[in-house]
């Protein structure tokens, strides 16, 4: 099989239903491969990704795999490995041989059992034990090689050389964890978790467009044309009222109310209800798609293709949709991503340069977590100025030492 050549998940999922097909999978598998396909493509224009490689598959099992079951992510892991032989154009994996992890010696696996059950008792989910549980497992496999056998031999040198050897800083937290519960079940003598080193995930700023680009994007939509007209009216529920693409593609017509000029969701991502106003720009925008450019369709969803036949809209058509809108608008995005999730956040810095409350910005976006608004708070740089200080004015030795007229001692 030669190598596939255009890497878009589009194109890779062709060539893998096909195999599925030809090599007599059942239709549950076929349906399950497309599903996990479909979550590829959400992931990859979320994270404004164009083609697909192996370290996107990587980062795809890494964030999702946390949030489903140890049954699920063997499926996931086999469709990325799937994914992977066709780009490099091998043939296909019917099925995917686990690596067992290292056997560890029984001093150490006992540990790690009871950690488990500590974890287990305190209500985590199981999918975060299994986290848990590979990090640590890694962990005390390092200090296995440096010839650690029981908690008796743990050392700080020991737990120092095995946090070097990690291959992601992002273990550290769990391992943290780990370290604390021996020493409060009296497994070791000290606790030994502050020599973990503290890491935080860097976090990108957020992409932001400014007000005049905005309005710019908006006005490069053809509004001659049927396609014109929806994706408008998808752009605009994306500009002015910062929802999220998942919930803009699978909007019904019950989740708008013309008469009262309300948006009412329930958000895919974290089940919650979620109440907007309907602007006039929005309401008439909406009619006009429906009346004049959606056609006679009985589908439940509101923003079809204009092609048979008409299916719903994806989170990847949307997601190119905007991408040429913003190209035909002559807007260079530079650095900045380009797909719809940049417009919900410069919605969200348009509202905090406005002096709109931080609280309030987060409910309108229909985030539940209280600390998921910090990230655009970084760049509110006008109301930063606000506490600024200025340095006081340096005198005696210290301003000599400054000017360079008095060496420090």
């Amino acid at each position: 099989m030669d190598q596939v050549t255009n890497s878009s998940v589009a194109t890779l999922t062709v060539t893998l239903l096909g195999q599925l097909r030809e090599n007599g999978f059942a239709a549950s598998a076929i349906e399950r491969t497309s599903r996990l396909a479909r979550y590829l493509s959400n992931f990859m224009e979320q994270n404004d990704l164009q083609t697909y490689d192996e370290s996107v598959g990587s980062n795809f099992l890494d964030d999702i795999c946390q949030r489903r079951a140890a049954s699920t992510q063997l499926n996931i892991k086999l469709f990325i490995v799937r994914m992977n032989a066709i780009l490099h154009g091998e043939g296909l994996i019917t099925h995917r041989k686990m690596s067992k992890p290292e056997e560890l010696p029984i001093g150490l696996e006992n540990l790690l059992i009871c950690y488990k059950e500590h974890c287990s008792e305190a209500g985590l989910h199981f999918a975060t034990i299994q986290a848990y549980e590979k990090r640590c497992h890694m962990f005390l496999y390092f200090m296995a090689d440096d010839g650690v056998c029981d908690s008796d031999g743990i050392t700080t040198a020991c737990v120092s050389e095995a946090c070097l050897r990690l291959p992601s800083k992002c273990d550290y937290a769990a391992i943290r964890t780990f370290l604390r519960f021996l020493s409060k079940a009296n497994y070791t003598d000290r606790d030994y978790s502050f020599i973990v080193p503290h890491y935080k995930r860097p976090q990108p700023m957020p992409s932001v467009y400014s007000i005049e680009e905005l309005q710019q994007i908006e006005a490069a939509v053809n509004l001659s044309a049927p396609s014109g007209k929806r994706n408008y009216a998808m752009l605009l529920l994306s500009t002015r009222l910062g929802i999220r693409t998942g919930d803009i593609v699978t909007m019904t017509f019950d989740e708008f109310d013309f008469r009262s000029e309300t948006v009412r969701i329930t958000q895919q991502k974290t089940g919650a209800p979620l109440e907007l106003p309907m602007p006039s720009v929005i309401r008439e925008a909406l009619l006009d798609y429906i009346k004049s450019a959606r056609g006679n369709s009985i589908s439940q969803y509101v923003f079809l293709s204009v092609h048979p036949p008409f299916t719903k809209i994806t989170g990847t058509n949307f997601g190119r949709i905007v991408r040429s809108v913003i190209k035909n608008a002559g807007v260079n995005p530079g650095h900045r991503r380009s797909g719809p999730h940049a417009m919900r956040s410069s919605l969200a810095s348009s509202m905090i340069n406005d002096n709109v409350p931080y609280e309030v910005v987060r409910r309108a976006l229909g985030h539940t977590g209280i600390n998921a608004i910090k990230s655009y708070a970084r760049l509110d740089a006008e109301r930063l100025k606000l506490y600024t200080l200025e340095p006081p004015v340096a005198t005696g030795c210290f301003a000599d030492i400054l000017s360079g007229r008095c060496p420090a001692k």
